[in-house]
């Protein structure tokens, strides 16, 4: 379970970026499929993980930042598509 953990955060990561630079390919229907499957993984895999508590803790927190960035970009939609 340990190398699916890293995987996943090196994933997260490249969520990140592209959520920085704003990437159309995050944005699109696929993207966002894609992101919440990463998302639902996270805290499946850390479940899954017992004995180790360091790279539980970076998966959970990489978790719950993903959800922070999904309420954010929702939050923004809501936003940009209430303006005249």
């Amino acid at each position: 379970m340990r190398p699916f953990a890293w995987m996943l955060l090196l994933i997260h990561s490249v969520i990140l970026v592209l959520w920085i630079m704003n990437a159309e390919s995050l944005f699109s229907t696929t993207g966002i499929v894609f992101w919440l499957i990463t998302v639902a993984a996270g805290f499946m895999i850390q479940t899954k993980l017992n004995t180790e508590l360091l790279v539980k803790k970076l998966v959970v927190s990489s978790s719950y930042f993903m959800v922070f960035l999904c309420v954010m970009t929702l939050c923004i939609y809501v936003t940009t598509r209430s303006m005249p």
